[in-house]
């Protein structure tokens, strides 16, 4: 498991997204996510874990 922890701005970017999406994913319990008093947080393996779960194969 990587214990790397990333703030919202920092998944927003590696992710390609505004934060206003990734608060909407939290919110909808789309992505998963470490709350930390009023902080949110994310892995690295649950972000890679919602990569690839969204990860679309056209075979």
């Amino acid at each position: 498991m990587n214990n790397n922890l990333f703030n919202v701005q920092e998944t927003a970017g590696y992710l390609h997204i505004s934060i206003s999406t990734l608060y909407r994913w939290v919110h909808k319990k789309k992505i998963k996510h470490v709350k930390i008093g009023s902080r949110v947080l994310f892995s690295q393996d649950y972000i890679n874990e919602f990569i690839k779960a969204n990860t679309i194969n056209d075979e």
